[in-house]
């Protein structure tokens, strides 16, 4: 009975560990708040984050990440700009490097909101995305406060990469780029 009990506890503490280390430098979970990312996201959904890939790669445009805010709790995006790109917005449109990026995940393109942005509107004293920053934004532009609210984010910032949505059960996908 006490070899079964320790047997147990060795079992229980290792599973801690395991945990402990799996949540402090691989995988988190996340719980989106609020509307800035519907369709892709709805609030309320609870997706994994995959901190471990940025030691391994760049992130790119149409990534969703989850970064850390100064202003509140983490925010979910997608990347639109990483270093060395030129963005702009006119007229809903957003052109990375002067070409119209396709943006099927926008579906609330008749709503109201700030429709033309430059870089330099936007506080970069540069042509281009300086190195170690991003140019996020929401999918559901007219509620979305992103980076034409606070600017572009610090990658330092970044938790990492949405990789997967495990609810609602319905809605099980795997990556969002």
């Amino acid at each position: 009975m006490l070899k079964e009990i320790k047997e147990w506890l060795i079992a229980i503490v290792v599973a801690v560990v395991l945990i402990l280390i799996i949540r402090q430098f691989l995988f988190v979970s996340f719980t989106v708040d609020g509307l800035s990312m519907d369709p892709t996201f709805e609030d309320g959904d609870k997706v994994v984050v995959n901190k471990f890939i940025d030691n391994f790669t760049d992130y790119e445009t149409g990534d969703v990440i989850v970064f850390n805010s100064e202003k509140g709790p983490a925010y979910v995006k997608r990347v639109i700009g990483t270093p060395g790109d030129t963005v702009r917005m006119e007229d809903k449109q957003v052109y990375v490097n002067g070409e119209a990026l396709d943006q099927d995940y926008v579906t609330h393109t008749e709503d109201s909101y700030m429709d033309n942005f430059t870089l330099e509107e936007l506080g970069v004293e540069e042509e281009t995305i300086p190195e170690g920053k991003l140019l996020v934004l929401g999918d559901n532009r007219p509620v979305s406060r992103d980076s034409r609210d606070f600017g572009l984010v610090d990658q330092s910032a970044v938790i990492g990469e949405v990789q997967l949505r495990f609810w609602p059960l319905n809605e099980i996908s795997i990556n969002f780029d």
